[in-house]
């Protein structure tokens, strides 16, 4: 053969290759990214034992476990269940037995911010008949804080209420058939209940748990709504009761809410429906504004999604949740939808355990968990890990997201020693408890800034996915009266990041940051008289205790 005409073979060769290479690339692209497969870490028993049929919620606890709540008649001395622990390698032990009578425990628990636990029986103190709500301690010890007595259509809690920023307790009730569907209840850790607002006209029927956003109020799902049809809807009601429909659900888009909202890193909110959207769709993932704008993100096909049931966003910035049924023999699916919107499903089946009647949880190692109430090796359902690749984390305590200077700050993560730093915003606080290996406290330091907070430890950081924000606060200032052009002095705490100061309602043109406890101001052009010092930063806006006059 001659070298041009075996150049010319290789060329063409070349070429063939470099197109079968780019063709497998655009075919591997176009490939979907699938969940991956849930690994089973440990299997209930179907006995006395064991709290089988695991459902609700799980929560982390100080001590590194999670734990949860199975209700399966039949299980826990009293055939009524009960509350377990379980450790992220699968290590299972009960730790309490339900009393015998308070049955339909399956609302999962809420971790408080005392380090206990809290959860819901559906008819439990066989006395009253109509529910209650009860705190359990990480050894066991159970108490019944409060007994529904449908007194304001108040029984059947569905779910473990949720613990606010203001450290009160928030869920919600279901009854049907009384003319009241239930309401929207409030609990102080002492378990002292009040109603905010009562189901009443055709809203009824929440679902799954409320969640508390960013602007303070608390969101919901309702089954049956006023607005615009009987599809259901999305609510939002203020720590106060003020309660608002904001979004109905409608066939075209999807409708019948499958699981409560959660907000995302982008503010939006996030949660399934059952049925709806376009043609042959069996429910939608959707994404709603706080003003009840909606966008369908996935429509479900029950067959291959399973049918979904849960959201949960991951510190990845990626959506995961459960298909409680669909797929095959309507076991149910663990899924995932990318932040690019690409949707993948992994189908559960009798070995995996199926029917997943629990939120997804990621723990501050970085994995995803959950359980299944049935199936499993042993029958009881199980209990199982999914791996996002995530690194590990620091989560601050959900009551503790913003506070003043010398507030303290509880966070749960992993490998704490005596020798970790924790820094708020970069500032490192000197005032450091530690329990453990899993949990400390720290006390916001002098010069923090609002921002992640991080926990360094040898060569490893933990960074927490919520920002902490550091409130200002004004103490006193001198001199308390004056002129326009006056220079006054702004003494309080939280101020290194002040970005505007004002007397009454006009700006100070002129400022200047000294320290973190103070800031001087040229007092603006205004009116005789006296008027309020505020400054704003980052972590939001303070006023003076007293008025500055103008003279």
């Amino acid at each position: 053969m001659s070298p041009t005409r075996h150049t010319k073979t290789f060329k063409a060769v070349a070429v063939t290759f470099m197109l079968l290479t780019l063709i497998f690339i655009f075919a591997a692209a176009a490939i979907p990214a699938q969940a991956q497969t849930p690994t089973v870490l440990y299997n209930f028993q179907s006995s006395p034992s064991d709290a089988c049929n695991p459902q609700g919620p799980l929560a982390q606890g100080r001590d590194g476990n999670l734990y949860g709540a199975g209700a399966r008649v039949g299980c826990g001395a009293n055939s009524s269940g009960g509350v377990y622990k379980i450790s992220t390698a699968g290590v299972e032990s009960l730790i309490t037995s339900f009393p015998a009578g308070f049955n339909g425990c399956s609302g999962g628990l809420t971790s408080g911010s005392d380090g206990n636990f809290y959860g819901v029986c559906m008819s439990g103190n066989p006395a009253i008949g109509q529910g209650s709500i009860y705190r359990i301690t990480p050894a066991g010890v159970l108490t019944d804080l409060f007994d529904f007595k449908a007194a304001h259509g108040d029984a059947d809690p569905p779910v473990a209420p949720i613990q606010a920023s203001d450290g009160n307790f928030y869920g919600t009730t279901s009854v049907p058939g009384i003319g009241v569907c239930g309401n929207v209840y409030k609990m102080t850790l002492a378990g002292v209940v009040t109603n905010l607002h009562m189901f009443v006209g055709g809203d009824c029927f929440p679902v799954g748990s409320l969640f508390q956003a960013s602007d303070g109020n608390l969101y919901g799902t309702l089954t049956k709504c006023t607005i615009p049809s009987t599809q259901g809807c999305i609510f939002r009601i203020s720590t106060s009761g003020a309660y608002k429909l904001i979004h109905g659900f409608v066939s075209a888009t999807g409708w019948s809410p499958s699981s409560g909202v959660i907000q995302g890193v982008d503010g939006n909110l996030y949660g399934t429906t059952s049925q709806g959207g376009p043609t042959g769709s069996q429910g939608v993932l959707y994404r709603a504004t706080t003003g009840g704008v909606i966008t369908d993100l996935h429509d479900v096909n029950a067959a291959t999604d399973g049918q979904l049931s849960s959201v949960l966003q991951a510190t990845d910035g990626n959506f995961y949740g459960v298909g409680a049924g669909g797929g095959n023999s309507n076991f149910g699916s663990v899924y995932k939808l990318t932040s690019a919107n690409v949707f993948s499903a992994s189908l559960l089946s009798v070995a995996t355990g199926f029917t997943p009647l629990s939120p997804l949880i990621q723990d501050t190692n970085g994995v995803i968990y959950g359980t299944n109430s049935s199936g499993g090796a042993a029958a009881g359902g199980t209990f199982f890990s999914v791996s996002t690749g995530d690194a590990a984390f620091v989560n601050l305590e959900p009551t503790q997201h913003a506070g003043f200077v010398g507030a303290k700050v509880g966070m749960f993560g992993q490998g704490f020693s005596g020798a970790s730093v924790v820094k708020f915003g970069g500032a490192a606080a000197t005032s450091v408890t530690f329990s453990g290996t899993t949990y400390l406290t720290a006390m916001v330091p002098t010069g923090a800034h609002t921002g992640t907070v991080t926990v360094t430890t040898g060569s490893i950081t933990l960074t927490s996915p919520q920002t902490y924000k550091v409130k200002p606060k004004i103490l006193n200032f001198t001199p308390t009266s004056g002129p326009v052009a006056q220079l006054v002095t702004i003494n309080g705490t939280g101020l290194i990041q002040a970005s505007g100061v004002k007397f009454g309602t006009v700006k100070a043109t002129t400022f200047t940051v000294v320290s973190d406890s103070q800031v001087t101001a040229v007092v603006p052009t205004l009116p005789l008289g006296a008027v309020t010092i505020s400054i704003t930063t980052p972590g939001g806006t303070a006023n003076s205790p007293t008025k500055f006059t103008v003279n």
